[in-house]
Protein backbone atom coordinates (compact mmCIF):
# COMPACT_ATOMS: atom_id res chain seq x y z
CA UNK A 1 0.00 0.00 0.00
CA UNK A 2 1.64 3.24 -1.14
CA UNK A 3 0.13 5.76 1.24
CA UNK A 4 2.06 8.66 -0.33
CA UNK A 5 -0.44 8.54 -3.21
CA UNK A 6 -3.44 9.12 -0.93
CA UNK A 7 -5.72 12.06 -1.58
CA UNK A 8 -7.27 13.85 1.43
CA UNK A 9 -10.01 11.82 3.12
CA UNK A 10 -10.74 8.89 5.42
CA UNK A 11 -9.38 5.41 4.67
CA UNK A 12 -10.33 2.06 6.24
CA UNK A 13 -8.65 -1.32 6.09
CA UNK A 14 -9.41 -4.56 7.96
CA UNK A 15 -6.20 -6.30 9.05
CA UNK A 16 -7.94 -9.11 10.94
CA UNK A 17 -11.61 -9.93 11.48
CA UNK A 18 -12.65 -10.14 7.82
CA UNK A 19 -11.17 -13.60 7.42
CA UNK A 20 -11.91 -16.25 4.82
CA UNK A 21 -13.51 -18.65 7.29
CA UNK A 22 -12.73 -18.73 11.04
CA UNK A 23 -13.10 -15.29 12.59
CA UNK A 24 -10.72 -13.96 15.22
CA UNK A 25 -7.64 -11.78 15.47
CA UNK A 26 -9.53 -8.51 15.01
CA UNK A 27 -7.76 -5.34 13.93
CA UNK A 28 -8.94 -2.38 11.83
CA UNK A 29 -6.96 0.59 10.51
CA UNK A 30 -8.38 4.10 10.08
CA UNK A 31 -6.18 6.72 8.40
CA UNK A 32 -7.13 10.36 7.90
CA UNK A 33 -5.22 12.25 5.19
CA UNK A 34 -5.22 16.03 5.62
CA UNK A 35 -5.16 18.64 2.88
CA UNK A 36 -1.38 18.93 3.18
CA UNK A 37 -1.22 15.12 2.78
CA UNK A 38 -0.27 14.80 6.45
CA UNK A 39 -1.62 11.55 7.83
CA UNK A 40 -3.11 10.47 11.15
CA UNK A 41 -3.83 6.81 11.88
CA UNK A 42 -5.45 4.78 14.62
CA UNK A 43 -6.25 1.10 14.89
CA UNK A 44 -9.20 -0.47 16.63
CA UNK A 45 -8.41 -3.74 18.41
CA UNK A 46 -5.29 -5.87 18.21
CA UNK A 47 -6.42 -9.42 18.86
CA UNK A 48 -4.91 -12.86 18.40
CA UNK A 49 -6.02 -15.45 15.85
CA UNK A 50 -7.17 -18.52 17.76
CA UNK A 51 -6.35 -21.25 15.24
CA UNK A 52 -2.64 -20.44 14.93
CA UNK A 53 -1.66 -24.14 14.76
CA UNK A 54 -3.47 -24.47 11.41
CA UNK A 55 -1.10 -21.91 9.87
CA UNK A 56 1.65 -24.54 9.91
CA UNK A 57 4.45 -22.79 11.87
CA UNK A 58 6.34 -25.11 14.24
CA UNK A 59 6.29 -24.06 17.92
CA UNK A 60 3.65 -21.40 17.31
CA UNK A 61 2.03 -19.89 20.41
CA UNK A 62 -0.28 -17.35 18.76
CA UNK A 63 -0.97 -15.51 15.50
CA UNK A 64 -1.62 -11.77 15.21
CA UNK A 65 -2.67 -9.32 12.46
CA UNK A 66 0.18 -7.69 10.56
CA UNK A 67 0.54 -4.06 11.73
CA UNK A 68 4.33 -3.85 11.22
CA UNK A 69 3.95 -1.19 8.55
CA UNK A 70 1.84 0.98 10.83
CA UNK A 71 4.39 0.67 13.63
CA UNK A 72 7.47 1.36 11.52
CA UNK A 73 6.30 3.85 8.85
CA UNK A 74 6.43 7.23 10.60
CA UNK A 75 4.50 8.91 7.77
CA UNK A 76 1.39 6.93 8.77
CA UNK A 77 1.55 8.65 12.17
CA UNK A 78 -0.09 5.89 14.25
CA UNK A 79 -1.43 7.74 17.28
CA UNK A 80 -3.48 5.22 19.23
CA UNK A 81 -4.89 1.74 19.64
CA UNK A 82 -8.55 1.70 20.73
CA UNK A 83 -9.77 -1.56 22.26
CA UNK A 84 -13.47 -2.41 22.04
CA UNK A 85 -13.38 -5.01 24.86
CA UNK A 86 -11.26 -7.49 26.76
CA UNK A 87 -11.74 -10.74 24.81
CA UNK A 88 -8.53 -12.39 23.51
CA UNK A 89 -9.49 -12.09 19.83
CA UNK A 90 -9.62 -8.30 20.26
CA UNK A 91 -6.89 -7.69 22.89
CA UNK A 92 -4.21 -10.36 23.21
CA UNK A 93 -2.17 -9.42 20.14
CA UNK A 94 -0.78 -6.53 22.17
CA UNK A 95 1.42 -8.73 24.35
CA UNK A 96 2.88 -10.66 21.41
CA UNK A 97 3.97 -7.46 19.65
CA UNK A 98 5.61 -6.21 22.84
CA UNK A 99 7.35 -9.56 23.37
CA UNK A 100 8.66 -9.36 19.79
CA UNK A 101 10.27 -5.99 20.59
CA UNK A 102 7.80 -3.53 19.06
CA UNK A 103 6.88 -0.26 20.76
CA UNK A 104 3.14 0.41 20.70
CA UNK A 105 1.33 3.77 20.90
CA UNK A 106 -1.05 4.75 23.69
CA UNK A 107 -3.88 2.27 24.26
CA UNK A 108 -7.44 3.43 25.00
CA UNK A 109 -9.97 1.06 26.55
CA UNK A 110 -12.27 0.36 29.48
CA UNK A 111 -11.30 -0.20 33.11
CA UNK A 112 -11.95 -3.96 32.93
CA UNK A 113 -9.98 -4.22 29.68
CA UNK A 114 -7.01 -2.62 31.43
CA UNK A 115 -7.32 -5.11 34.28
CA UNK A 116 -7.26 -8.07 31.88
CA UNK A 117 -4.33 -6.57 29.94
CA UNK A 118 -2.38 -5.95 33.16
CA UNK A 119 -2.96 -9.59 34.07
CA UNK A 120 -1.59 -10.63 30.65
CA UNK A 121 1.49 -8.48 31.24
CA UNK A 122 2.10 -10.29 34.52
CA UNK A 123 1.57 -13.72 32.94
CA UNK A 124 4.03 -12.99 30.11
CA UNK A 125 6.45 -11.21 32.49
CA UNK A 126 6.36 -7.94 30.57
CA UNK A 127 8.01 -5.26 32.69
CA UNK A 128 6.26 -1.96 33.38
CA UNK A 129 8.82 0.01 31.38
CA UNK A 130 7.79 -1.92 28.22
CA UNK A 131 4.05 -1.45 28.69
CA UNK A 132 2.37 1.25 26.56
CA UNK A 133 0.47 4.05 28.28
CA UNK A 134 -3.15 3.02 28.90
CA UNK A 135 -5.96 5.60 29.05
CA UNK A 136 -9.16 4.35 30.72
CA UNK A 137 -12.23 5.50 28.79
CA UNK A 138 -15.96 5.74 29.48
CA UNK A 139 -19.14 6.05 27.44
CA UNK A 140 -19.22 9.51 25.84
CA UNK A 141 -15.49 10.28 26.09
CA UNK A 142 -14.13 12.13 23.05
CA UNK A 143 -10.61 12.29 21.64
CA UNK A 144 -8.98 14.21 18.80
CA UNK A 145 -5.88 13.38 16.76
CA UNK A 146 -5.24 15.90 14.02
CA UNK A 147 -8.51 16.11 12.06
CA UNK A 148 -9.68 12.73 13.35
CA UNK A 149 -12.27 12.73 16.14
CA UNK A 150 -13.22 9.61 18.12
CA UNK A 151 -16.13 9.20 20.54
CA UNK A 152 -16.62 6.12 22.73
CA UNK A 153 -20.10 4.53 22.67
CA UNK A 154 -21.08 1.82 25.17
CA UNK A 155 -21.96 -1.58 23.67
CA UNK A 156 -23.92 -4.60 24.95
CA UNK A 157 -21.64 -7.63 24.91
CA UNK A 158 -20.59 -10.49 27.18
CA UNK A 159 -17.83 -8.63 29.05
CA UNK A 160 -17.54 -5.40 31.05
CA UNK A 161 -16.72 -1.96 29.60
CA UNK A 162 -17.44 -2.82 25.97
CA UNK A 163 -17.39 0.00 23.41
CA UNK A 164 -18.05 0.99 19.87
CA UNK A 165 -16.49 4.16 18.42
CA UNK A 166 -17.67 7.07 16.31
CA UNK A 167 -14.81 8.08 14.00
CA UNK A 168 -14.92 11.23 11.89
CA UNK A 169 -12.53 13.32 9.80
CA UNK A 170 -15.00 16.23 9.65
CA UNK A 171 -16.47 15.06 6.34
CA UNK A 172 -17.12 11.32 6.73
CA UNK A 173 -18.33 9.60 9.90
CA UNK A 174 -18.12 5.89 10.76
CA UNK A 175 -19.79 4.00 13.59
CA UNK A 176 -17.48 1.12 14.45
CA UNK A 177 -19.83 -1.04 16.51
CA UNK A 178 -17.45 -3.42 18.22
CA UNK A 179 -19.05 -6.68 19.34
CA UNK A 180 -22.63 -5.73 20.20
CA UNK A 181 -26.36 -6.41 20.29
CA UNK A 182 -29.21 -3.97 20.92
CA UNK A 183 -30.38 -5.70 24.15
CA UNK A 184 -30.99 -3.11 26.87
CA UNK A 185 -31.35 -5.62 29.77
CA UNK A 186 -27.66 -6.21 30.54
CA UNK A 187 -26.78 -6.88 34.20
CA UNK A 188 -23.99 -4.87 35.87
CA UNK A 189 -22.94 -3.56 32.44
CA UNK A 190 -24.00 -0.66 30.27
CA UNK A 191 -26.15 -1.56 27.26
CA UNK A 192 -25.57 -0.28 23.74
CA UNK A 193 -26.11 3.48 23.79
CA UNK A 194 -28.91 3.61 21.20
CA UNK A 195 -29.89 7.10 22.31
CA UNK A 196 -26.51 8.57 21.40
CA UNK A 197 -26.38 6.62 18.12
CA UNK A 198 -29.79 8.09 17.21
CA UNK A 199 -28.57 11.60 18.08
CA UNK A 200 -25.65 11.17 15.66
CA UNK A 201 -27.68 9.33 13.00
CA UNK A 202 -27.81 12.15 10.43
CA UNK A 203 -24.03 12.39 10.33
CA UNK A 204 -23.17 8.66 10.29
CA UNK A 205 -22.29 7.48 6.78
CA UNK A 206 -20.96 3.98 7.53
CA UNK A 207 -21.39 1.27 10.16
CA UNK A 208 -18.47 -1.14 10.47
CA UNK A 209 -20.70 -3.78 12.00
CA UNK A 210 -20.27 -6.96 14.04
CA UNK A 211 -22.11 -9.52 11.90
CA UNK A 212 -21.05 -12.56 13.95
CA UNK A 213 -24.68 -13.51 14.68
CA UNK A 214 -26.18 -12.45 11.36
CA UNK A 215 -27.16 -16.01 10.36
CA UNK A 216 -29.60 -16.16 13.32
CA UNK A 217 -33.16 -14.91 12.84
CA UNK A 218 -34.89 -12.46 15.17
CA UNK A 219 -33.25 -10.42 17.92
CA UNK A 220 -30.30 -11.61 19.99
CA UNK A 221 -31.46 -13.13 23.26
CA UNK A 222 -32.29 -10.59 25.95
CA UNK A 223 -30.38 -11.27 29.14
CA UNK A 224 -33.58 -10.85 31.14
CA UNK A 225 -35.09 -13.68 29.08
CA UNK A 226 -31.99 -15.85 29.50
CA UNK A 227 -32.32 -15.49 33.27
CA UNK A 228 -36.02 -16.41 33.21
CA UNK A 229 -35.27 -19.45 31.06
CA UNK A 230 -32.50 -20.66 33.38
CA UNK A 231 -34.80 -20.46 36.38
CA UNK A 232 -37.56 -22.31 34.50
CA UNK A 233 -35.28 -25.13 33.31
CA UNK A 234 -33.72 -25.65 36.75
CA UNK A 235 -37.14 -25.70 38.44
CA UNK A 236 -38.45 -28.19 35.90
CA UNK A 237 -35.51 -30.56 36.46
CA UNK A 238 -36.49 -31.08 40.12
CA UNK A 239 -32.86 -31.97 40.89
CA UNK A 240 -30.79 -30.72 43.81
CA UNK A 241 -27.36 -30.64 42.15
CA UNK A 242 -27.18 -28.38 39.11
CA UNK A 243 -24.06 -28.19 36.94
CA UNK A 244 -23.66 -25.02 34.88
CA UNK A 245 -20.41 -24.69 32.86
CA UNK A 246 -19.40 -21.26 31.54
CA UNK A 247 -16.86 -19.79 29.15
CA UNK A 248 -14.14 -18.18 31.33
CA UNK A 249 -14.18 -14.93 29.32
CA UNK A 250 -17.98 -14.47 29.26
CA UNK A 251 -18.83 -12.49 32.36
CA UNK A 252 -22.54 -12.41 31.52
CA UNK A 253 -22.99 -16.14 32.08
CA UNK A 254 -21.20 -16.06 35.46
CA UNK A 255 -23.66 -13.36 36.49
CA UNK A 256 -26.82 -14.85 34.99
CA UNK A 257 -26.21 -18.33 36.39
CA UNK A 258 -25.48 -16.86 39.83
CA UNK A 259 -28.62 -14.71 39.73
CA UNK A 260 -30.66 -17.79 38.77
CA UNK A 261 -29.27 -19.66 41.79
CA UNK A 262 -29.98 -16.66 44.00
CA UNK A 263 -33.56 -16.45 42.76
CA UNK A 264 -34.06 -20.16 43.48
CA UNK A 265 -32.30 -19.89 46.87
CA UNK A 266 -29.81 -22.52 45.74
CA UNK A 267 -26.29 -22.52 47.19
CA UNK A 268 -23.44 -21.88 44.75
CA UNK A 269 -20.07 -23.56 44.33
CA UNK A 270 -17.58 -21.89 42.00
CA UNK A 271 -15.29 -24.55 40.57
CA UNK A 272 -12.96 -24.54 37.59
CA UNK A 273 -9.48 -24.45 36.16
CA UNK A 274 -6.84 -21.77 36.69
CA UNK A 275 -8.20 -19.70 33.80
CA UNK A 276 -11.68 -19.69 35.32
CA UNK A 277 -10.47 -18.59 38.76
CA UNK A 278 -8.32 -15.92 37.17
CA UNK A 279 -11.30 -14.31 35.43
CA UNK A 280 -13.42 -14.73 38.57
CA UNK A 281 -10.78 -12.88 40.57
CA UNK A 282 -10.72 -10.05 38.02
CA UNK A 283 -14.52 -9.79 38.20
CA UNK A 284 -14.34 -9.53 41.99
CA UNK A 285 -11.64 -6.86 41.74
CA UNK A 286 -13.79 -5.01 39.22
CA UNK A 287 -16.61 -4.82 41.78
CA UNK A 288 -18.85 -7.83 41.14
CA UNK A 289 -19.13 -9.02 44.76
CA UNK A 290 -20.82 -12.43 44.59
CA UNK A 291 -20.25 -13.01 48.31
CA UNK A 292 -22.05 -9.79 49.18
CA UNK A 293 -24.96 -10.70 46.91
CA UNK A 294 -25.15 -14.17 48.49
CA UNK A 295 -24.95 -13.07 52.12
CA UNK A 296 -28.00 -14.05 54.14
CA UNK A 297 -29.68 -15.73 51.18
CA UNK A 298 -27.46 -18.54 49.96
CA UNK A 299 -24.04 -19.96 50.79
CA UNK A 300 -21.13 -19.43 48.40
CA UNK A 301 -18.10 -21.70 48.32
CA UNK A 302 -15.06 -22.30 46.14
CA UNK A 303 -14.36 -25.98 45.41
CA UNK A 304 -12.74 -28.15 46.44
CA UNK A 305 -13.44 -27.13 50.04
CA UNK A 306 -14.05 -29.05 53.29
CA UNK A 307 -17.11 -26.84 53.81
CA UNK A 308 -18.83 -28.51 50.84
CA UNK A 309 -20.24 -31.15 53.17
CA UNK A 310 -22.23 -28.43 54.91
CA UNK A 311 -24.21 -27.81 51.73
CA UNK A 312 -25.54 -31.35 51.55
CA UNK A 313 -26.71 -32.10 48.00
CA UNK A 314 -28.47 -28.82 47.27
CA UNK A 315 -26.29 -26.49 45.20
CA UNK A 316 -25.35 -25.20 41.74
CA UNK A 317 -21.81 -25.68 40.45
CA UNK A 318 -20.73 -22.78 38.21
CA UNK A 319 -17.41 -22.97 36.40
CA UNK A 320 -15.20 -24.76 33.90
CA UNK A 321 -15.08 -28.46 34.70
CA UNK A 322 -15.28 -31.96 33.27
CA UNK A 323 -14.95 -34.32 36.25
CA UNK A 324 -18.21 -34.15 38.25
CA UNK A 325 -18.14 -37.67 39.70
CA UNK A 326 -15.09 -37.73 41.95
CA UNK A 327 -15.58 -34.25 43.39
CA UNK A 328 -19.35 -33.87 43.55
CA UNK A 329 -20.51 -37.50 43.51
CA UNK A 330 -22.96 -36.64 40.75
CA UNK A 331 -25.55 -39.30 40.00
CA UNK A 332 -28.77 -39.75 38.06
CA UNK A 333 -31.00 -39.35 41.10
CA UNK A 334 -29.96 -35.89 42.23
CA UNK A 335 -28.02 -34.23 39.36
CA UNK A 336 -28.83 -32.21 36.25
CA UNK A 337 -26.73 -30.11 33.86
CA UNK A 338 -27.18 -27.25 31.42
CA UNK A 339 -24.56 -27.36 28.64
CA UNK A 340 -23.99 -23.83 27.34
CA UNK A 341 -21.78 -24.46 24.29
CA UNK A 342 -21.95 -26.75 21.26
CA UNK A 343 -18.46 -28.28 21.46
CA UNK A 344 -16.48 -26.63 24.29
CA UNK A 345 -18.03 -28.86 26.96
CA UNK A 346 -18.18 -32.13 25.04
CA UNK A 347 -16.13 -33.99 27.73
CA UNK A 348 -18.73 -32.97 30.29
CA UNK A 349 -21.46 -34.44 28.10
CA UNK A 350 -19.55 -37.73 28.18
CA UNK A 351 -19.38 -37.61 31.97
CA UNK A 352 -23.12 -37.02 32.20
CA UNK A 353 -23.93 -39.81 29.76
CA UNK A 354 -21.66 -42.24 31.61
CA UNK A 355 -23.62 -41.60 34.81
CA UNK A 356 -27.06 -41.45 33.14
CA UNK A 357 -27.44 -37.85 34.30
CA UNK A 358 -29.95 -35.84 32.32
CA UNK A 359 -28.82 -32.61 30.73
CA UNK A 360 -30.03 -30.04 28.23
CA UNK A 361 -27.93 -28.32 25.58
CA UNK A 362 -28.08 -25.34 23.28
CA UNK A 363 -29.64 -27.65 20.69
CA UNK A 364 -32.85 -27.84 22.75
CA UNK A 365 -32.46 -24.38 24.27
CA UNK A 366 -30.37 -22.06 22.04
CA UNK A 367 -30.89 -19.33 24.63
CA UNK A 368 -28.52 -21.19 27.01
CA UNK A 369 -25.44 -19.84 25.24
CA UNK A 370 -26.65 -16.27 25.72
CA UNK A 371 -25.71 -13.88 22.94
CA UNK A 372 -23.18 -11.11 22.72
CA UNK A 373 -23.67 -10.49 19.02
CA UNK A 374 -26.65 -9.05 17.18
CA UNK A 375 -28.95 -11.22 15.08
CA UNK A 376 -30.79 -10.15 11.91
CA UNK A 377 -33.38 -8.00 13.69
CA UNK A 378 -30.71 -6.24 15.76
CA UNK A 379 -29.15 -4.98 12.55
CA UNK A 380 -32.54 -4.23 11.04
CA UNK A 381 -33.15 -1.97 14.03
CA UNK A 382 -29.73 -0.30 13.78
CA UNK A 383 -30.34 0.26 10.04
CA UNK A 384 -33.65 1.93 10.89
CA UNK A 385 -31.80 4.25 13.31
CA UNK A 386 -29.09 4.90 10.69
CA UNK A 387 -31.00 5.26 7.37
CA UNK A 388 -28.04 6.96 5.65
CA UNK A 389 -25.42 4.39 6.63
CA UNK A 390 -23.72 1.84 4.41
CA UNK A 391 -22.97 -1.30 6.45
CA UNK A 392 -19.50 -2.86 6.31
CA UNK A 393 -19.71 -6.40 7.74
CA UNK A 394 -16.94 -7.74 10.00
CA UNK A 395 -16.61 -10.60 12.48
CA UNK A 396 -18.11 -13.28 10.20
CA UNK A 397 -16.79 -15.33 7.29
CA UNK A 398 -16.92 -13.15 4.19
CA UNK A 399 -19.11 -15.60 2.26
CA UNK A 400 -21.69 -15.47 5.09
CA UNK A 401 -21.97 -11.69 4.76
CA UNK A 402 -22.19 -12.01 0.96
CA UNK A 403 -24.95 -14.62 1.30
CA UNK A 404 -26.87 -12.19 3.50
CA UNK A 405 -27.09 -9.63 0.67
CA UNK A 406 -30.53 -10.64 -0.79
CA UNK A 407 -32.12 -10.49 2.68
CA UNK A 408 -30.30 -7.23 3.43
CA UNK A 409 -31.68 -5.71 0.22
CA UNK A 410 -35.21 -6.74 1.20
CA UNK A 411 -34.77 -5.21 4.67
CA UNK A 412 -33.25 -2.01 3.31
CA UNK A 413 -29.83 -2.64 4.89
CA UNK A 414 -27.26 -1.17 2.49
CA UNK A 415 -24.20 -3.45 2.31
CA UNK A 416 -20.84 -2.41 0.94
CA UNK A 417 -19.92 -4.17 -2.31
CA UNK A 418 -17.83 -6.29 -2.39
CA UNK A 419 -17.72 -7.61 1.18
CA UNK A 420 -14.21 -6.66 2.38
CA UNK A 421 -11.60 -9.30 3.10
CA UNK A 422 -8.54 -8.69 5.25
CA UNK A 423 -6.20 -6.11 3.70
CA UNK A 424 -8.77 -4.62 1.31
CA UNK A 425 -8.25 -0.86 1.35
CA UNK A 426 -11.22 1.50 1.02
CA UNK A 427 -11.57 5.23 0.80
CA UNK A 428 -14.76 6.20 2.63
CA UNK A 429 -16.42 9.41 1.48
CA UNK A 430 -19.72 10.89 2.55
CA UNK A 431 -21.62 9.88 -0.59
CA UNK A 432 -19.46 7.10 -2.05
CA UNK A 433 -16.81 4.56 -1.24
CA UNK A 434 -13.94 3.30 -3.37
CA UNK A 435 -12.08 0.00 -3.18
CA UNK A 436 -8.47 1.01 -3.82
CA UNK A 437 -6.57 -2.26 -3.48
CA UNK A 438 -6.83 -5.96 -2.67
CA UNK A 439 -3.47 -6.87 -1.19
CA UNK A 440 -2.86 -10.43 0.11
CA UNK A 441 -3.47 -10.60 3.87
CA UNK A 442 -0.76 -11.76 6.25
CA UNK A 443 -0.77 -13.27 9.73
CA UNK A 444 2.29 -12.96 11.96
CA UNK A 445 2.80 -16.16 13.92
CA UNK A 446 4.43 -15.77 17.33
CA UNK A 447 6.84 -18.57 18.26
CA UNK A 448 8.60 -19.73 21.41
CA UNK A 449 11.69 -17.73 20.44
CA UNK A 450 9.50 -14.54 20.33
CA UNK A 451 10.00 -14.06 16.58
CA UNK A 452 7.02 -13.20 14.34
CA UNK A 453 6.85 -15.29 11.15
CA UNK A 454 4.80 -14.12 8.15
CA UNK A 455 2.12 -16.46 6.81
CA UNK A 456 -0.27 -15.65 3.97
CA UNK A 457 -3.91 -15.81 4.99
CA UNK A 458 -5.51 -19.10 4.01
CA UNK A 459 -8.55 -21.19 4.85
CA UNK A 460 -7.86 -22.74 8.25
CA UNK A 461 -11.11 -24.23 9.53
CA UNK A 462 -11.09 -27.46 7.58
CA UNK A 463 -13.94 -28.95 5.61
CA UNK A 464 -15.39 -30.74 8.65
CA UNK A 465 -15.71 -27.55 10.65
CA UNK A 466 -17.35 -25.71 7.76
CA UNK A 467 -19.87 -28.48 7.15
CA UNK A 468 -20.88 -28.43 10.82
CA UNK A 469 -21.17 -24.68 11.14
CA UNK A 470 -20.79 -22.20 8.30
CA UNK A 471 -21.10 -24.20 5.09
CA UNK A 472 -21.99 -21.96 2.17
CA UNK A 473 -24.97 -24.09 1.18
CA UNK A 474 -26.39 -24.17 4.70
CA UNK A 475 -25.89 -20.44 5.14
CA UNK A 476 -27.62 -19.61 1.86
CA UNK A 477 -30.55 -21.85 2.82
CA UNK A 478 -30.94 -20.13 6.20
CA UNK A 479 -31.08 -16.69 4.61
CA UNK A 480 -33.51 -17.91 1.94
CA UNK A 481 -35.80 -19.22 4.69
CA UNK A 482 -35.64 -15.91 6.55
CA UNK A 483 -36.40 -14.01 3.35
CA UNK A 484 -39.34 -16.29 2.50
CA UNK A 485 -40.74 -15.83 6.00
CA UNK A 486 -40.68 -12.05 5.67
CA UNK A 487 -42.17 -12.04 2.19
CA UNK A 488 -45.15 -13.98 3.52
Amino acid sequence: MNVSLFNPGLYWRPLGGNNIDQISGHCYQYTCVHQALKKTSIIIDLGKFDNHQALGIKNSVAAVPDIKNLLTDESLNLKAIFITHSHPDHLNGIVHYIRAGYKLPTIYGGKYTKMILDNLYEYYQIGKILRPTFVVINDGDCFKFGKMKIEAISASHTSFDCFGFIISDGETTVYHTGDMKVDQTTYFRKPTNLKRIAELADSINYAVADFCGIDNDGFAFREADVLKCLVKIIKKSQKKKIFFPVYPTHADMYILSFLAALKLRKNVIFFGNEDFYDYLKQMNRYGIDFAKMAKGKIKLLYAPSPEMDELGDDYMVIGVFNDVGNIFNANSKDSFALITAKTFFNPLKGQMNARNIKFVTVKEYPILQGAGHGFVEDWNKIAAILPNATFIPTHCPCFVAESFRPLADFLGIKLINPIPKNNYLYKLEKNQYTLLSKQPAVWLVAKDDLALAEVWQKATSGIGFLKRTFSRRRTVQKFEMMLCKRRK
